[in-house]
């Protein structure tokens, strides 16, 4: 069983088959080692196979079916039921799972022995009720779906595959889809991957993190260039045992790195913290959140689970205007705060308001005052 794993399973089976992937709102080691990506020769062969969706004059929709409609409520479309969907400037990407017959109702799809499930990427496009398949990508494990992001008409995701519940080492992938052309291509980020993951962009580039398995746990964060092709080691981070560091988000504002940072002094001595570092990987700052994270997982947890709430897997991590956090993890807690005060938004908009964080297409900055309740919005 490889590491990590037990943290990992209860985040795996809250998600959906293409890795619980949200829909948009709004339509201290440095090293300069480079390594060159490899290109995967599996490209979707047939770049323009093309799906119809029969349109409809109602709002009456099959029942496996989610329905797509625009900012007025009118109808558009449909797409499967249950689909991982990320909004994209060229429509709507989103997958759908197809499930070895053998298996259907079986929590352990995809990790039987011998069958596997088929995981299909579409783009769905609004304006001519159409989906465009990209195809299926082989021996697909796991697709990291929160990490999707889209840069200069690309959407980038990263997958494992092989196994994550057998001994052998499995790759960990960057998926690189073209919207436009509807192929995708395959690069090798590490050979050594772990399933949980996480990446953000900066500046037209992405910043891919790395669990890598070795016998002294090691971090490491990755730079790619889309258009070299090529990776970049710049930072790692080492847990031995239950002391030191690892890593679970990143985020950048084009100015600024920040990176979520969860240190281990003991089992159950856990901290959270932001680190800030310029554009040069050189570390400017660090602050504590734990206190704003202890104060929102008791509220809902209760004091007794607070530390394995800390040392849970994130989903959603931003830093907008270099103070304000929000985190949202794989379990019950998320919350938005002031980084430099420590103090929640919910100490004086009162406990329990609900924060959503948009995702998709277009940038997250700026927070909008509704209804007594701050909120992020994506800004297409």
């Amino acid at each position: 069983m490889k590491r990590y794993m037990a943290i990992l399973i209860a985040g795996l089976l809250c998600l959906s088959a293409a890795g619980c992937s949200k829909g948009a709102s709004d339509t201290e080691t440095q090293s300069s080692e480079k390594s060159t990506l490899t290109e995967s020769s599996e490209e979707s062969s047939e770049n323009s196979s093309i799906s119809s969706v029969e349109e409809s004059d109602t709002k009456e929709t099959d029942s496996n079916k989610t329905e797509i409609v625009d900012k007025d409520g009118k109808h558009i479309g449909e797409i499967p039921l249950n689909s991982g969907i990320t909004l994209t400037d060229s429509g709507i990407f989103y997958s759908t799972a197809i499930m070895p017959d053998t298996a259907a109702d079986s929590l352990s799809v995809g990790m039987n022995e011998g069958e596997k499930t088929i995981y299909e990427y579409y783009l769905y496009d609004p304006e001519t009720n159409k989906s465009y398949s990209f195809g299926s990508i082989p021996d697909q494990d796991y697709e990291a779906g929160y990490c999707r992001t889209e840069i200069n008409g690309k959407l980038y995701t990263l997958i494992t595959d092989g196994n994550a519940m057998d001994a052998l080492p499995d790759r960990l992938l960057l998926a690189e889809f073209d919207l436009k052309e509807h192929s995708f291509a395959l690069y090798t980020v590490s050979e050594n991957g772990f399933p949980y993951t996480a990446m953000t962009e900066v500046n037209g580039k992405l910043l891919i993190l790395n669990h890598d398995q070795t016998d002294a746990l090691n971090d490491k964060l990755y730079l790619f260039d889309p258009d070299s092709k090529r990776t970049e080691h710049v930072m790692q981070f080492e847990l031995n045992g239950n002391k030191g560091d690892t890593i679970r988000a990143m985020n950048s504002d084009g100015k600024n790195i920040f990176v979520l940072r969860l240190h281990f002094e003991g089992e159950n001595d856990v901290t959270m913290f932001v680190d800030t570092y310029d554009l040069e990987y050189n570390k400017l700052s660090e602050k504590d959140i734990s206190s704003m994270l202890k104060t929102v997982a008791e509220a809902e947890l209760g004091a007794g689970d607070v530390t394995n709430e800390m040392k849970q897997m994130v989903s959603r991590f931003l830093v907008l205007d270099e103070k304000y956090v929000y985190y949202e993890n794989f379990s019950t807690t998320r919350f938005l705060g002031n980084i430099e005060d420590g103090k929640l938004f919910s100490e004086t908009d009162g406990l329990g308001d609900m924060f959503l964080a948009a995702s998709g297409s277009g940038k997250t900055a700026r927070l909008k005052k509704r209804s007594s309740r701050l909120m992020t919005t994506g800004i297409t």
